[in-house]
């Protein structure tokens, strides 16, 4: 029996996650705030020179976000805005986060984060899932924002 057109495309949606570990010098505490308050969120949130113009969370399990960003995301391209809404649908505090994505530069697609913490040696072990992305257009371009506003995460949390 030929597999539809249908149930290939929810297997390459599947196969499409961007997952990133980290391990952070500051307590699972200090990671779970700087996910769920809007004035941490304010301080690292997107990529490279992205600033945040508005941050709000209400970070209960059906409790929504909404970020709103200004910048360039890459060199060389113009600076735009955009905004990003969700909802939590699971909040374990100091442990696990999860909500989804709606963003503006990817109208058509819904997807979900999950950001996993545990103490290691040194610090917080951080895991960020994000998965079922619509495109590899999509997935590309989330992997690149998630590296670099993972890294200015990790300066914040290791600096101050």
């Amino acid at each position: 029996m030929a597999t539809s057109v249908v149930e290939n495309q929810t297997a390459k949606a599947e196969k499409l996650k961007v997952e990133m570990t980290r391990v952070i010098k500051a307590s699972r505490q200090r990671v779970f705030d700087a996910w769920t308050r809007p004035e941490m969120i304010r301080q690292w949130f997107g990529p490279g020179p992205i600033s945040i113009t508005e941050a709000d969370t209400d970070t209960r399990v059906d409790g929504e976000y909404s970020i709103s960003t200004r910048g360039v995301v890459k060199p060389g391209e113009v600076e735009r805005s955009g905004h990003v809404t969700g909802r939590y649908v699971r909040v374990e505090p100091y442990d696990l986060v999860a909500f989804t994505w709606k963003a503006t530069w990817s109208p058509d697609e819904e997807s979900l984060v999950t950001v996993m913490l545990r103490d290691v040696e040194g610090g917080t072990e951080m895991k960020l899932v994000h998965e079922g992305f619509a495109t590899a257009e999509s997935h590309q371009g989330h992997s690149y924002g998630w590296s670099n506003g993972l890294d200015k995460l990790q300066r914040l949390l290791e600096t101050n």
